[in-house]
């Protein structure tokens, strides 16, 4: 006999609880993309978790279930396109289901579903480049040099602003102007580390919490990146300074990109110094929020990183008992 809870989950394909829930997680942010728009980073957490909990063949029905009743209210409230947006992190959300299906470390996951998203949003705005007629980069390169010219004149037009601070200002823009086609391809690179980073913290932390027999992964605090990665922003330093033109442009990219990288590793030492330490709670929100305002913050978390490659600042207890792995799912 079938348990209620069980029976409560699977009811019908289109109706159970299940599936209106993971329908409602991706159409909401298309109907309310000002308030809920934030959730569109983080919509391969659905699909890896699902496929993890229930199994691949279970949770591909359900998946679909849910995408075409979403699809359904994006379509009859005019979101289409967007709602075709979101789709393009269900390849980043299969990929992380089989790095952890396949256990893979932290590190070996993230590469993976870094590539798979690069390739799924490339493909997506290419693709939206033939159809609209428009060249997505060019177009967001315009767009950003058009939004410092327009925030330049509005300030100019401000009397109460001193002639030598409007001075500063125009060469404030300037340079922005000239730098921000520069690093643009370094802050895309940025921009799907951090959405594949979001994703795969938050899947960790919902499996430990609610089935850690389906995980082996240990908490974020715990993540670390290979040594040999810190030879990259090492050469990308060396590059930026040394070179000039293209080969400095490149180095400079190379910089953001690693320096993002091993915000996330100074952020798990961090985490993992505030816990070691007991920190209340309270003092640790009042801490984050110091890191997010305080632009040094970041660059102390970054070095933090850096410095956890050498000085090993989270020892393994030697009396902490191996993990056990997730137990066996009959769709595997």
């Amino acid at each position: 006999m079938t348990a209620p809870d069980s029976a409560g989950w699977k009811g019908s394909p289109f109706f159970s609880r299940l599936v209106l829930l993971i329908a409602a997680i991706y159409f909401i942010p298309t109907l309310l993309p000002s308030l809920f728009g934030w959730l569109l980073g983080v919509l391969a957490v659905p699909v890896a978790y699902v496929l993890t909990v229930e199994g691949n063949e279970k949770g591909v029905i359900t998946l679909r279930n849910s995408l075409l009743i979403a699809g359904a209210v994006a379509l009859l409230s005019g979101q289409l396109e967007l709602f075709l947006f979101t789709l393009t992190l269900i390849p980043l959300g299969y990929s992380l289901y089989a790095c952890g299906r396949s256990n893979k470390s932290e590190a070996v996951t993230g590469g993976y579903s870094v590539l798979t998203l690069g390739i799924s949003w490339f493909v997506f705005w290419t693709i939206y480049g033939i159809f609209s007629g428009i060249q997505p980069y060019q177009h967001l390169v315009d767009l950003l040099d058009a939004g410092f010219v327009q925030t330049y004149e509005l300030y100019k037009t401000n009397s109460e602003l001193p002639a030598e601070m409007q001075a500063r200002l125009s060469t404030v823009i300037i340079e922005l102007r000239e730098l921000i086609p520069r690093i643009l391809p370094g802050i895309l690179c940025c921009s799907v580390l951090v959405t594949v980073w979001m994703n795969q913290v938050v899947l960790n932390s919902l499996l430990l919490r609610r089935h850690p027999d389906k995980t082996n992964r240990p908490p974020y605090s715990s993540w670390k990146l290979p040594e040999q990665l810190v030879w990259i922003p090492i050469a990308a330093t060396i590059l930026f300074l040394l070179s000039n033109n293209g080969l400095k442009d490149l180095g400079l990219n190379m910089i953001l990109v690693s320096g993002v990288v091993y915000f996330f590793q100074g952020l798990a030492v961090f985490i993992h110094l505030l816990g070691r330490w007991k920190v209340p709670a309270y003092l640790r929100v009042l801490l984050y929020v110091m890191l997010v305002i305080q632009s040094y913050g970041l660059v102390l978390i970054t070095l933090l990183g850096i410095g956890d490659t050498w000085m090993n600042l989270r020892p393994e207890k030697e009396d902490e008992p191996p993990s056990q792995g997730p137990k066996s799912d009959p769709d595997r």
